[in-house]
């Protein structure tokens, strides 16, 4: 069996959103590229999630959710999902998916 790794951004602010894919032949680089994807979200220039969700000690802030399964394991799906609770429309719903290919 042939396996391609995808990574799906699902994301929504108050006046946009977006589903970004991009499809990786190998685990590693799509983990890498997943987890540096993160990384760009958790900062404060680039996205609302570094400037609202987290405080200055990483913590997430009330009124959020951020729910997460990092096991780093080729055999299984991970995700990382952010959600503002005032508003279930702003969130941001990574997910690095194995999918057969045939």
């Amino acid at each position: 069996m042939k396996y391609v790794y995808m990574v799906q951004v699902d994301w929504s602010t108050t006046d946009c959103d977006g589903l970004e894919t991009t499809l990786f032949r190998n685990y590693d680089d799509a983990y890498d590229f997943y987890k540096n994807r993160i990384i760009d979200e958790c900062d404060a220039d680039i996205s609302w999630i570094g400037s609202e969700v987290f405080d200055e000690d990483g913590e997430v802030n009330d009124g959020y959710d951020v729910d997460c399964d990092d096991n780093n394991s080729v055999e299984s799906d991970v995700y990382w999902h952010v959600v503002d609770k005032a508003d279930y429309n702003r969130h941001t719903f990574m997910d690095l998916m194995k999918k057969e290919i045939m």
